[in-house]
């Protein structure tokens, strides 16, 4: 059984692969620089203060402010169409709870130290990464907007290969700047969403894991559309063209409330080891399967937010 809590030693013939930090997190700001000051020191409050700050976010957001809240309520009534208007109330309330939870446990993520990390989130089967990665193959990782995905910035500190996150880069530097900060410091590697095909097919030689996530309504016409929370729904399918590419083991990460106490529980489950053997869009398609799974157990952890079906009903 692999054992986690070793220290983690790279195998012979390891090549460290170089990324670039973006450029404009290089440019010094006199504006933006004292307010990634001020965030990094809340993020230092203690717990109880935050706790206070997160009841007052969950009451700006929801009863002030009302952040996207017709889209939030279009988003449950559309998905859970036995449900009642009441009940449909019930659970937009609760999804900004755990949302102005999410916020406090991700500035959390800026100053939080790899003991308390690993006493927050748990890894519940890293030995299947390395098991993949020791037969020499590439591993990519999907996973949905769903329970607190930046928590799993840790899993480099598990494994003795590398780790690398593709992104977007959002239009505020001030949030790239954040979160550049949190994804990258237990050393996971970023690769924007430009620059990840040609990196992963130039590097497919060296096997590494790469973390993708899926859920994202395409800006462009989806090439797959599939029936997810009772409609029809465009996907990306990226991850699983490159994993053909690549002949990758395809694994789903799903992040679940740990039961009882706060903090996360992570699990891998397969979804193919022979991208060969599968039908066209059928990695897509079990993920999409894995996400409504996860959904529906919990419903108040999926990002509601997102205007997911904005295209396919307008």
């Amino acid at each position: 059984m692999y054992d986690a809590a070793n220290s983690i030693r790279r195998p012979v013939g390891y090549v460290k692969q170089e990324i670039k930090v973006p450029a404009m997190l290089k440019r010094r700001n006199l504006v933006y620089e004292p307010l990634f000051a001020v965030i990094y020191l809340i993020s230092l409050l203690p717990a109880w203060v935050l706790k206070i700050i997160q009841k007052l976010l969950y009451w700006l957001l929801h009863r002030v402010i009302r952040y996207r809240t017709d889209v939030v309520v279009q988003n449950l009534s559309r998905s859970f169409p036995d449900r009642s208007y009441r009940q449909i109330q019930i659970m937009a309330r609760s999804f900004y709870r755990h949302f102005s939870v999410l916020i406090i446990e991700t500035l959390q993520l800026l100053t939080m130290s790899e003991k308390q990390h690993r006493k927050r989130v748990r890894l519940h089967n890293p030995e299947v990464l390395e098991h993949c990665h020791k037969e020499g193959r590439n591993i990519i990782i999907v996973m949905g907007h769903y329970g607190n995905w930046e928590c799993l910035n840790i899993l480099p500190k598990y494994l003795s290969f590398d780790v690398y996150a593709v992104y977007k880069p959002t239009p505020y530097r001030l949030l790239n700047m954040v979160l550049y900060r949190i994804r990258s410091r237990f050393g996971i590697k970023l690769l924007s969403t430009n620059e990840t095909a040609r990196f992963m097919l130039s590097n497919r030689q060296h096997p590494n894991a790469y973390v993708f996530i899926a859920d994202q309504s395409p800006v462009v016409r989806p090439r797959y559309q599939t029936h997810f929370l009772h409609q029809s729904t465009g996907l990306f399918t990226g991850a699983e063209q490159l994993a053909r590419s690549l002949d990758a083991v395809v694994l789903y990460a799903s992040v679940r409330k740990r039961s009882g106490a706060p903090g996360w529980d992570i699990g891998f489950s397969l979804i193919t080891e022979e991208t060969a053997d599968i039908e066209s869009n059928e990695i897509t398609k079990i993920f999409a399967w894995y996400l409504e799974h996860d959904i529906m157990h919990a419903p108040a952890y999926w990002l509601w937010t997102h205007k997911q079906w904005e295209r396919e009903h307008g």
